[in-house]
C-alpha cells in the first residue's frame, strides 16, 4: 500500500532554513528567485509558503542584515504590529491588529523563546544577541498556545550548540555615548553533550539631558548571560537554559503638558500630544531602575514509535524597582479648595514602585511524528503557577531626595508617604490541548485546534498596619480603610474559563505558485484584579471635587476579555519565484477589552474595559529579487479599530480604540556589491510610515499623535567573516511620543520617543 504523501509534507522536508521571504539575502547568479524558509510557529515545521497563517520570518542572516538587536527592531517591519516603549525599561507592550496590550493587564502577544511561553512581556523586553530565528504569527493563536495569544505570537529561537565550535562577536559604538558588545560561542562537549554560552553588555546616556540636574533621564546599562545545553541520545534529547540579566538607568522621565503653566520657560498652553518635544527637562530628582531577572528552562523531547513526547518545564523571576517624581518635571500644586482631594495630585510628591514577578510553567506534548501521514495530530496540557508582589509608596518631597525604604515613612521624615500600597496578585492556569492536520485531497488541508482553558486569580491586600500620620487615616490599608474590611479578610479570588476552538481551510495552489487560506478562531485573555478598594476610593474622590460618581466605571476587578477573529489570506510566488506576496484581510469582534486607566488621586493605576469593539482591516508584504545584488520590500497595513459599546460612557462609542495605530508602511532596499577578493559593500535602507494613534477611549483633544516617518540605513563592507558597518536610526530626526497618558481635558504626560541616532558596528565571525 502507498504511503500518503501530500506535496506540502514533500516541500516542508526538502525546504533549506534560508533568508526570510519578506528580507531575503541577495542570492547566487544561478537562481535569482526569494528563498524559501522553513516555520516552526504553528508547532511543526512547515514551509512559509504553505503556513496557513500570517507570518513574517527573520532569520539570524536576516537579523545581521537588518541590525535587529531590540524586540522594536524587528516588530517595526512587520504590517498591523506596533508596540510602546515608555516609564522605564521594563515596560513593552506589543499591539497587533487592532488588539492592545496594557500597562497592569495581560498582553494580548503570546511570547515563546525556545519553546517556553513567557508569563510577562518584561521578560521580553531586553537586548537580542546569538538569535537564530524570529517568528511573528497574526490572529488567534489561543488554541496552539494558550494564554494571552489572541492577536498573534512571536517565536524567538536563539542558537543553539552545533557539531562544531564556531561562535561571534559583535561591538558597536555611536552617538550619546552609546556602547554595545554582544556574542556567542559554542560546540561540542562531548559525542553527545553540546553547550553554547552567549552575553550582552549596553551602556547608553540616552539622547535626553536634565537641564537642571545633568542627569540623562533616558540611560540605560544592561548585562545580560545565557548558557544553553544539549543532549543528545539515542531515542531521547535535552535542552537546557538558564539566563539572567541585571540592568539600572533612568525611569518615569515622561513631559506633563499642564494647560496654564510654565515648564523650564515653555508656556503650556494645553494638552498636545505632537508638540512634547520643545519641553525640556529640568526635574529636581533624578529617576531611578533596577531591574534583575532570571530564567531557566528544561525541554525533553522523546522519540517512540509514531509518536514524540515532549516536556517543557520553566522557571524565572524578575525585580523591578523604579521610581522619580510623582508627575515628573511638573513641580505645580492645584489648591485645594478648587479641586478638593486633589489637593497633591500636580505637587511636589515622590513615587516608587517594585513589581516581584514569579511563575513556573509546565507542558506536556504528545505528537505524532510522520510529517508525510495524512493525519497528524498533537495533544497535550499547560500548567503555570504564578505570582506578582507589587508595591507603590507616594511621599511628600521636602529636598532630601526619594527614600530608599519600601515600608511608609511618618510625618517630619525626608520623605513622609501619603500613601502606600502592597498587593499580590496570583495566577494558577490549567489548560488542556489538541490539534489536528487532515489532508483532504494532496493540496487541500483541513485544520483543526482547540484548547480548554481555566485560570484562577486571586489578589490579597499586604498592606502594612500602622496610621497614615500625612494624611490624618487611621491606616494605609485602602482595602481596610474604603471597603471596612478586617486586614485579614482583604483577599478575594475568582475563576475564569474559556473554550478556545480554531478551524483552517487551507489549499496549495498549483506548480508551487502559492497558497490561500480561511481561518476561525475565538481567543481569551484572563479576567483579574485592580488592588483592592481602588473603586470606593475614586468614588470619593469624585464626590469629594464635586464630580458625578455614576461616571466612575472602574471596578476592583475586571472580566476576561474574549475574542472571536475570521481572516482570509494568500501567499503567492511569481516571476518564476522573484516575487514573493502575502496578503490577509481580517476581521475580529472583541468583548470586555481591558484597558489602562491612570487616576492622580492615591497614584492609581488600574484596569477597566470597553464593552464591545470591533476590528478590521488587511495587509499585505511584497519581496522582489530584482538581481542577484538587489532586494525589494514592502508593506502595508489598515486597521479600523472603534468602540462599538461602552455601557458607561455611550459618548465614547464610535471613537478610535486606543493604543493602536490606523496603518504602517514600510519601504526598503537591500543590497551588495563585490569590491574585491571576497569583500563585498552591503547596505539596507527602510522608510517606515506609522500611522495616527489615539491614547485614550474618549478621543480627548491633544491626545492624538499623528503619522510619524522614519528613515533607516546601514552600509558598509563585508566578508564571511567579518563585517563593519555604519548605521542611521530615525536619520530624519522625526521628534514624537512614544506613548502619552491623558488624564482630563487640561493635562497629558507624554513620553518623549528617541530621536536620531548613528554609530559604527563590526562583527567577526569564528
Amino acid at each position: 500500500m502507498m504511503n500518503w504523501i501530500p506535496k506540502k509534507s514533500l516541500k516542508a522536508a526538502s525546504v533549506m532554513m534560508a533568508s526570510t521571504a519578506l528580507w531575503a539575502a541577495p542570492v547566487s547568479a544561478q537562481q535569482i528567485a526569494v528563498e524559501e524558509i522553513v516555520v516552526t510557529g504553528l508547532k511543526r515545521s512547515e514551509s512559509l509558503l504553505d503556513a496557513p497563517v500570517a507570518v513574517t520570518v527573520f532569520t539570524a542572516d536576516a537579523i545581521e542584515r537588518a541590525g535587529i538587536t531590540r524586540p522594536e527592531d524587528f516588530l517595526s517591519l512587520v504590517p498591523n504590529v506596533n508596540f510602546v516603549t515608555s516609564n522605564h525599561q521594563g515596560e513593552f507592550f506589543v499591539n497587533m491588529r487592532g488588539q492592545a496590550g496594557v500597562r497592569f493587564a495581560e498582553g494580548a502577544v503570546a511570547v515563546v523563546v525556545d519553546g517556553v511561553q513567557l508569563s510577562t512581556q518584561n521578560e521580553f523586553n531586553g537586548d537580542f544577541f546569538d538569535i537564530e530565528q524570529l517568528e511573528v504569527l497574526k490572529g488567534p493563536q489561543n488554541a496552539l498556545y494558550g494564554r494571552n495569544a489572541t492577536a498573534g505570537a512571536i517565536i524567538v529561537t536563539t542558537k543553539a550548540p552545533g557539531d562544531e565550535w564556531e561562535g561571534s562577536i559583535l561591538a558597536s559604538y555611536g552617538n550619546w555615548k552609546a556602547m554595545k558588545l554582544q556574542g556567542g560561542i559554542g560546540g561540542p562537549l562531548t559525542d553527545n553533550i553540546g553547550v553554547r554560552l552567549s552575553a550582552s553588555l549596553t551602556d547608553s546616556d540616552g539622547p535626553y539631558t536634565n537641564e537642571f540636574t545633568g542627569e540623562k533621564v533616558h540611560r540605560w546599562t544592561n548585562k545580560t548571560g545565557r548558557m544553553r545545553l544539549n543532549w543528545q541520545g539515542e531515542n531521547t534529547s535535552a535542552d537546557f537554559v538558564l539566563g539572567g540579566s541585571h540592568g539600572t538607568g533612568g525611569a518615569i522621565a515622561f513631559n506633563a503638558q499642564i494647560a496654564g503653566t510654565t515648564v523650564g520657560g515653555v508656556f503650556i498652553p494645553g494638552p498636545d500630544t505632537n508638540n512634547v518635544h520643545p519641553i525640556p527637562f529640568v526635574n529636581d530628582t533624578p529617576g531611578i531602575n533596577i531591574q534583575d531577572k532570571v530564567n531557566s528552562s528544561l525541554r525533553i523531547i522523546h522519540e517512540m514509535d509514531g509518536m514524540t513526547l515532549e516536556s517543557v518545564s520553566s522557571f524565572s523571576s524578575i525585580k523591578d524597582n523604579y521610581q522619580a517624581k510623582g508627575l515628573p518635571y511638573a513641580d505645580y500644586t492645584i489648591p485645594s479648595n478648587d479641586f478638593g482631594v486633589f489637593e497633591f495630585v500636580f505637587g511636589d510628591l515622590t513615587q516608587k514602585w517594585r513589581d516581584q514577578n514569579r511563575a513556573f510553567t509546565q507542558e506536556f506534548r504528545l505528537s505524532s511524528n510522520d510529517d508525510t501521514a495524512r493525519v497528524r495530530w498533537q495533544a497535550g496540557a499547560y500548567f503555570q503557577k504564578a505570582r506578582k508582589i507589587r508595591t507603590n509608596i507616594n511621599g511628600l518631597f521636602t529636598g532630601g531626595g526619594i527614600s530608599p525604604s519600601l515600608l511608609p515613612s511618618p510625618i517630619g521624615s525626608a520623605n513622609p508617604s501619603v500613601n502606600y500600597d502592597k498587593t499580590k496578585f496570583g495566577v494558577t492556569n490549567y489548560s488542556p490541548f489538541g490539534n489536528i492536520q487532515f489532508d483532504i485531497t494532496e493540496d487541500l488541508q483541513l485544520d483543526l485546534a482547540a484548547r480548554y482553558e481555566t485560570e484562577e486569580r486571586d489578589v490579597e491586600t499586604r498592606t502594612a498596619p500602622g496610621a497614615n500620620t500625612v494624611t490624618g487615616d487611621a491606616t494605609y490599608n485602602q482595602c481596610v480603610l474604603r471597603t471596612g474590611r478586617d486586614p485579614a479578610d482583604c483577599f478575594d479570588e475568582t475563576t475564569f474559563h474559556q473554550f478556545q476552538p480554531k478551524v483552517t481551510l487551507s489549499y496549495s495552489l498549483p506548480d508551487d505558485t502559492g497558497s490561500v487560506y480561511a481561518t476561525w478562531g475565538k481567543g481569551f485573555k484572563s479576567g483579574g484584579f485592580n488592588t483592592i478598594g481602588v473603586r470606593d476610593l475614586l468614588i470619593d474622590g469624585a464626590i469629594a471635587a464635586g464630580g458625578d460618581p455614576s461616571l466612575i466605571f472602574t471596578q476592583d476587578s475586571y472580566d476576561k476579555e474574549t475574542t472571536n477573529a475570521y481572516e482570509i489570506g494568500f501567499k503567492a510566488r511569481m516571476m518564476d519565484g522573484r516575487l514573493a506576496l502575502n496578503g490577509a484581510v481580517f476581521k475580529t469582534d472583541v468583548t470586555d477589552a481591558q484597558q489602562f486607566e491612570f487616576f492622580p488621586v492615591g497614584s492609581i493605576q488600574a484596569v477597566s474595559r470597553i464593552d464591545k469593539q470591533k476590528v478590521e482591516g488587511f495587509e499585505f508584504d511584497a519581496n522582489m529579487a530584482v538581481t542577484e545584488n538587489l532586494t525589494l520590500f514592502a508593506g502595508y497595513g489598515y486597521v479600523d479599530a472603534k468602540i462599538t459599546e461602552l455601557v458607561a460612557q455611550p459618548l465614547f462609542e464610535g471613537n478610535r480604540v486606543p493604543y493602536i495605530e490606523k496603518d504602517n508602511l514600510l519601504v526598503g532596499a537591500q543590497f551588495n556589491a563585490p569590491v574585491s577578493g571576497d569583500i563585498e559593500v552591503v547596505g539596507r535602507v527602510e522608510y517606515k510610515r506609522r500611522g495616527s494613534i489615539w491614547y485614550d477611549s474618549s478621543n480627548l483633544p491633544g491626545s492624538r499623535r499623528d503619522p510619524i516617518e522614519l528613515i533607516d540605513a546601514r552600509i558598509g563592507l563585508a566578508t564571511d567573516e567579518w563585517s563593519l558597518t555604519l548605521w542611521g536610526r530615525n536619520l530624519n530626526n522625526e521628534k514624537y511620543a512614544s506613548e502619552s497618558v491623558p488624564l482630563l481635558s487640561i493635562l497629558n504626560v507624554p513620553f518623549k520617543a528617541p530621536t536620531r541616532s548613528y554609530g559604527l558596528e563590526a562583527r567577526y565571525n569564528f
